[in-house]
């Protein structure tokens, strides 16, 4: 979940990210649609609020690579 993977290609890194981000924003979709109707918990709080931190940082090293 980090930028600095060695083996990884610039190309293979952004493909990762991508697909990391893609994951969570389902997995938090899905919660929010059960929220509406079932509510949450305070754990399924934390894990959302959890996954969107996770996000913002894997969009965040995401940017970064595609400056340069």
């Amino acid at each position: 979940m980090t930028i600095d993977q060695p083996s990884e290609s610039v190309e293979e890194t952004v493909h990762r990210l991508k697909e990391e981000i893609d994951t969570l924003n389902q997995q938090q979709s899905e919660a929010l649609k059960t929220a509406t109707y079932l509510g949450m918990t305070p754990d399924e709080a934390q894990d959302y609020d959890q996954r969107r931190s996770l996000i913002t940082d894997l969009v965040r090293q995401l940017s970064i690579i595609t400056r340069t």
